[in-house]
């Protein structure tokens, strides 16, 4: 006899407690947030102060394990959640103050090499499967009724931000521009996964998709030098929670997927203060240029996800008109 994972009763519930997605103009930076621990004051200095203060988006998964031999603990079988991302569009346009100082465009999707991609942050001396699986994450409460065994609950959170300064130098013109357009959107799924040692293939008991974009745009004062922000669209979006997926074939050394992607290295400084590729970053001495998109902007109907399926996404997030 052993511990039996019962797969049926798994869940995945969503909770934001009054989060919104918001805009925010501070001193120096416009911060995008979710309102719910955001700090707001994170764009009054320079360099940006920390946005997030705690997670704004809260998801926990449950599960029960049977105890058929009268276990008092869940043995080696580990249990967790992670999240998988796809950006949708990722575009902070900046414009001059007359014709000729020109305008920018910074496409920050262009510079991810892969979308979709893990959306998951080790810790020091931690690799991807340890952050998944952290037992920290668990609480387990051993029950005897209706049946013995466990009911075990892993909780994961999230709270999508940036921190966007307002100017940014023209590498044509060489004078700088200023901020006029903040756009990004990203579609979320985060999945309860198990498996029964660290080394064993890894069984999807579920996964739950959501969503956040904001839309916004910037008019600038000549009086207080300050801009007011106009949202044309900022939303988080609730998704669906879909029980099962195939089991993903053993990895060693038992690896659930590839590292997090990031940017690739280059010279190219971006206002998300991540690198980025040259090809991301469009600068013109035109002043409407800068309202192009370096890549066509897109909306999928279908997302490429951690089990490797295409499948129908229910969520619809439509670009900023060019």
């Amino acid at each position: 006899m052993a511990i039996n994972l019962d797969a049926s009763t798994a869940r995945i519930a969503w909770t934001t407690n009054g989060a919104t997605a918001a805009c925010h103009t501070g001193v120096h930076f416009a911060l995008l947030h979710c309102t719910k621990g955001a700090n707001l004051t994170a764009g009054d200095r320079s360099p940006a102060g920390r946005v997030k203060l705690f997670d704004a988006v809260e998801l926990e998964g449950r599960v029960f394990l049977d105890a058929t031999a009268n276990e008092f603990d869940i043995g080696d079988r580990q249990i967790g959640m992670v999240q998988t991302t796809e950006l949708m569009f990722y575009e902070f346009v900046y414009a001059g103050r007359r014709d000729t100082e020109g305008s920018c465009n910074l496409d920050l999707k262009a510079g991810f090499t892969a979308n979709p991609s893990l959306d998951v942050q080790s810790g020091p001396g931690q690799t991807i499967d340890d952050k998944i699986f952290d037992f920290s994450t668990l609480l387990i409460d051993r029950v005897t009724t209706p049946k013995t065994g466990f009911n075990v609950k892993v909780r994961f959170g999230d709270h999508p931000h940036n921190a966007i300064p307002y100017r940014f130098q023209n590498g044509i013109t060489k004078v700088r521009n200023f901020l006029a357009l903040a756009a990004r959107a990203q579609k979320f799924n985060v999945y309860l996964v198990t498996r029964a040692n660290p080394t064993a293939p890894i069984e999807i008991l579920g996964r739950f998709n959501w969503a956040a974009d904001w839309i916004v745009e910037f008019a600038w004062s000549v009086r207080t030098g300050r801009p007011t922000a106009t949202t044309r669209r900022v939303d988080i979006l609730e998704g669906v929670f879909v029980k099962g997926a195939r089991i993903l074939p053993t990895r060693p050394p038992g690896s659930l997927s590839r590292a997090r992607c990031r940017p690739p290295t280059s010279r190219t400084t971006t206002p998300s203060r991540r690198s980025t590729t040259a090809a991301a970053r469009r600068c013109s001495g035109n002043p409407g240029a800068g309202r192009r998109a370096s890549a066509p902007i897109s909306s999928p109907d279908a997302v490429e996800h951690l089990v490797g399926e295409s499948e129908s996404d229910p969520l619809k997030i439509e670009p900023p008109a060019n």
